[in-house]
């Protein structure tokens, strides 16, 4: 679907009747393959007890005002927690997505395995997500966190699994988390036992305050990789124009190197990623091993992509209101939308 008329309708069919008046699909959409996307962040500050916690210095940039005021969260809710929640499950709703992977997110861990709270800017409990995630069972996967280089890191493995999680997002930059560390190859161990799949950032760090940008080299996903781990790099190991060292080389490399390895495209339809991505979009491998992330609540940059879209494409894609519908529908037109988030569905859920 990669001719922006064909992209048009199959919008406007997504969007005009998505489900019948029952809830059921409407005749004909059971043999549409499922969609998911798979990179969807929970934020919370706590304030109605999900156990979330917000540093200052996250709370205080002005990206994330924007974002919230934009999402209307506080005119959805008294609480940053539940209005985040009610309009994430609107968006998903009201979105030709069939579900969404949304992301709790561990803590920085000290050497002794306990929580450093001072170096964490944003946690999301895996509790919480599970809690979410079973209000909205027809949108929502829960994707939990588990910090390697917590004490007890296998535990929550598994009992996390044991509640259903089929995904583990990791932050390394921010969470402090050497994946090269040899310790952490009994647990990459269990993952791949486990069929869990990590979800990994690759690349430079720009939302949440980093710690050591060094560790979001894709070459540090190797021992994970080795153990058998199925790995999503997120962002493909993209990065800004200005950064070094460049790390999508080294991610194409081992691409040919490790069939268990995918990239997802959350946050490549941000214009300062637009580059790289379509470096990205010209490597056939590459492109057939990218499942669809949005990296909700970034918001994507239509007009980074005129020259691919032209001034009729923009147009449409930019009426379109809801930001995950947006994501996916530029990235269709950039011909690594649909079939992405259907590989990422088989990816993360299974067949159909």
């Amino acid at each position: 679907m990669s001719k922006l008329s064909d992209l048009g309708a199959w919008l406007i069919g997504s969007l005009a009747r998505p489900f019948a008046a029952d809830g059921t699909k409407p005749p004909g959409e059971e043999a549409r393959a499922k969609t998911l996307d798979v990179h969807v962040h929970l934020v919370g500050s706590g304030d109605a007890g999900s156990g979330c916690r917000i540093s200052k210095k996250f709370a205080d940039r002005v990206i994330f005002k924007v974002l919230m005021r934009r999402m209307r969260v506080f005119e959805r809710a008294s609480t940053l927690d539940e209005g985040y929640v009610l309009a994430l499950a609107e968006l998903l709703r009201d979105s030709p997505l069939d579900k969404a992977a949304v992301m709790a997110l561990d803590a920085v861990y000290d050497p002794s395995g306990r929580p450093d709270w001072a170096s964490t800017h944003l946690y999301v409990p895996n509790d919480y997500v599970f809690e979410v995630a079973a209000r909205y069972p027809s949108e929502m996967v829960p994707c939990v966190s588990v910090n390697p280089d917590r004490a007890d890191a296998l535990d929550e493995l598994e009992r996390c699994v044991a509640r259903g999680a089929r995904g583990l997002k990791l932050l390394p930059p921010s969470q402090g988390i050497d994946l090269a560390d040899r310790r952490h190859a009994r647990f990459f161990a269990r993952c791949a036992k486990l069929k869990v799949v990590l979800i990994v950032h690759t690349g430079h760090e720009h939302a949440i305050p980093a710690l050591d940008n060094r560790l979001g080299h894709p070459a540090k996903l190797e021992l994970a990789l080795d153990q058998g781990c199925t790995v999503v790099a997120c962002h493909g190991a993209t990065g800004l124009p200005w950064e070094w060292p460049k790390t999508l080389p080294e991610f194409l490399k081992m691409l040919r190197k490790y069939p268990n390895l995918w990239g997802d495209t959350a946050g490549l339809a941000w214009l300062v990623r637009s580059r790289d991505f379509r470096r990205l979009r010209r490597d056939d491998l590459a492109v057939e091993r990218l499942v669809h992330g949005s990296d909700f609540p970034v918001p994507p940059h239509a007009w980074a992509f005129l020259p691919e879209i032209g001034w009729a494409g923009l147009r449409r894609i930019q009426r379109i209101r809801n930001p995950l519908t947006k994501d996916l529908a530029l990235k269709t037109a950039l011909g690594v939308g649909r079939a992405s988030a259907e590989r990422a569905y088989r990816l993360l859920c299974g067949p159909d």
